[in-house]
C-alpha cells in the first residue's frame, strides 16, 4: 500500500476513546464486546509518541479524551488493566471530578469506578486535604494529578 495513504488512514481513523474508557467511531458507540477487548488490548504509543490501537499487523491514531489507560481492578499494588493485562502501581493521584489515577508503566491510569470504589475502605486522611491509600501494608501518598499526559516523543 502507498505509505502516504495509509498513514492518511491512519490519522482518519475516526477512533476516539471517552473518560469513561468507551470506544466511538465516527461519532457511534462501539458496543461489540470483543471489539472492545482488542481495541484495549491494542492501546500502544505510536512511534511519534501519539496514543493508537493495533488490530493485528494494523494500527491507527486514536483521540484519547482523557486516559489511554484504564484500571478495572486492583489487587495489592498491581492493577488489572482495561486489556486484561496485570502491571505495578507506582504512585496515585487525584484528578478532576474526584476521579482517581495510578501511574503504571511510567503512563498515565484512569481507575473505573469499580477500581476506585474498591479502595474506598483503604482511604486515609492522613492530615486536612493529604489522604493516602494502603496497599499491601505499604500507604500511597494520593497526589494531584497534572491531567493529561503530553506527547511523548
Amino acid at each position: 500500500m502507498d505509505p502516504a495513504l495509509l498513514q492518511r488512514l491512519r490519522e482518519e481513523s475516526g477512533l476516539r476513546l471517552d473518560r469513561a474508557g468507551n470506544f466511538w467511531h465516527r461519532g457511534t458507540p462501539v458496543t461489540h464486546a470483543r471489539t472492545v477487548a482488542v481495541l484495549h488490548q491494542g492501546i500502544h504509543r505510536a512511534p511519534d509518541g501519539r496514543w493508537a490501537t493495533r488490530i493485528g499487523r494494523e494500527w491507527a491514531y486514536l483521540e484519547v479524551e482523557d486516559a489511554a489507560l484504564f484500571v478495572r481492578r486492583i489487587d495489592g499494588r498491581r492493577a488489572q488493566l482495561a486489556s486484561g493485562g496485570w502491571a505495578e502501581i507506582e504512585s496515585l493521584a487525584l484528578g478532576a471530578d474526584d476521579a482517581l489515577y495510578a501511574r503504571i508503566g511510567g503512563e498515565r491510569a484512569r481507575l473505573t469506578r469499580a477500581a476506585q470504589l474498591s479502595l474506598s475502605d483503604k482511604l486515609r486522611e492522613d492530615s486536612p486535604g493529604n489522604f493516602s491509600v494502603e496497599l499491601d501494608g505499604s500507604g500511597f501518598s494520593v497526589g494531584r494529578d497534572p491531567g493529561p499526559d503530553p506527547v511523548k516523543t
